[in-house]
């Protein structure tokens, strides 16, 4: 078990071709290809699996069928046009474009298949085996290009199955052949997180003014490893043959908790002031942690000394690049209210720099202790569930959690209290 959820595991993994193995079946789409007999050619069926899309589970439930229908004109799928056919069908394309820098993400496809009237998208994969991971998932400015091509922020409106390059190509035959083929499916439901253009834009913008996203993307510049002990557990857990899963919440649970746990409520108020005097016990237990849990101070100290320089001056660079990030966020917060108590008289323009360090001092003295609470306290307690779940799931009665020191000990606090 490891801390990280699937789409942040899928983002690290850097994993040589040739040790790729394919998904199990379990976590792909079923999908059923018929083609009845006509004249000498006798009846054909294909029953495959084929990956999935992020954003197949908007239509969790849904039983699509339709004919197949490959157009010879529009191969890959990257021309938009009207309705070509009058009853349900589903589009048959080859992945990728007809030049190899071609911009042919599967969304653009997929938005492309939604317009000419199809229920579904079939892409035929390039390659021998099928990615271990989702399809769909690009990056900002890959999505922002879409958008701008497409007209459209939101997921494309269908669902888009890739399949095995061999079972692909004889559904391409058939296609040619003029055989009449028909796709069933029942659309299955996915864990998986899936995140829009406008939220995955919200975001950055959290990322950014938090300055959490320009201290990785520093610490990045540096080429500074960051997870590798999770990528080695994946890798160490498959050459033995068990399971590895993830137990962390995903980003849009993390980005919820963090926004709620921000908003000045009378509970987090109230938090706030009794975390501030539970402050000199909980220092206190970190300097000197009792027997049984992890020594964080000394495991830091020790880390430190294997760092080699450049890695010390990355950590250094991107940990003053962020905190001038969110000094000067919060300076425009104490800003803004120093200017509306003085124009309404109740400060005076001599006091507006201390009243502006007060009110900087205040919303700090508020926001970390929520903060804590968000990123490392919750996610523990989420944690430890996690691993609670998969244990029965699996009917697990050993197990190995890889997780950073500053989550150890709070989740071996609610192993003790369990």
């Amino acid at each position: 078990m490891i801390e990280l959820d699937e789409e942040r595991l899928d983002r690290m993994r850097q994993v040589p071709a040739e040790q790729l193995t394919e998904p199990p079946e379990t976590a792909l789409q079923q999908v059923v290809f018929k083609a009845p007999a006509q004249h000498e050619h006798a009846a054909v069926e294909i029953t495959t699996h084929a990956q999935r899309a992020v954003w197949n589970s908007e239509a969790t439930g849904q039983q699509i069928t339709g004919e197949v229908l490959h157009r010879a004109e529009d191969e890959f799928g990257l021309e938009a046009g009207d309705s070509f056919h009058g009853g349900q069908f589903m589009a048959l394309v080859r992945r990728g474009g007809a030049q190899p820098e071609q911009f042919a993400p599967f969304a653009l496809k997929a938005h492309n298949a939604a317009q000419s009237g199809a229920s579904a998208l079939l892409v035929v994969n390039s390659e021998e085996k099928l990615p271990v991971g989702r399809i769909g998932v690009a990056t900002i400015w890959g999505e922002l290009r879409i958008a701008c091509t497409t007209g459209s922020c939101s997921f494309p409106s269908v669902p888009v199955l890739l399949l095995n390059k061999q079972q692909g190509e004889e559904l391409l035959q058939l296609c040619r052949s003029g055989r009449s083929v028909t796709g069933d499916f029942t659309v299955k439901s996915d864990p998986y997180p899936r995140r829009s253009l406008p939220k995955k834009l919200c975001q950055a913008c959290g990322l950014f003014c938090s300055g959490i996203g320009v201290m990785y993307g520093i610490i990045q510049c540096f080429a500074v490893e960051v997870g590798g002990e999770f990528l080695a557990a994946e890798l160490a857990a498959r050459d033995i043959g068990i399971r590895c899963v993830c137990i962390d919440v995903d980003l849009n649970r993390f980005w919820s908790r963090l926004g709620w746990s921000l908003l000045p409520t009378p509970c987090n108020l109230l938090n706030s002031l009794l975390s501030w005097l539970a402050f000199p016990r909980v220092f206190f237990q970190f300097l000197f942690p009792p027997f049984g849990s992890i020594d964080t101070v000394g495991s830091i100290f020790l880390h430190g000394a294997s760092f080699s320089v450049k890695t010390w001056l990355a950590f250094l660079l991107a940990g003053a690049c962020a905190s001038f990030i969110t000094n000067s966020v919060l300076r425009l917060f104490g800003t803004g209210v120093v200017e509306g108590a003085t124009d309404t008289g109740l400060i005076e323009s001599d006091d507006r720099e201390e009243a502006q360090a007060y009110v900087m001092l205040a919303i700090e003295m508020y926001m970390l202790p929520q903060v804590y609470s968000a990123v490392a306290a919750s996610r523990d307690e989420a944690m430890y569930h996690s691993m609670v779940r998969k244990c029965q799931e699996f009917a697990a009665k050993r197990l190995v959690v890889v997780v950073g020191a500053g989550h150890a000990n709070g989740i071996l606090q609610y192993v003790r209290e369990a």
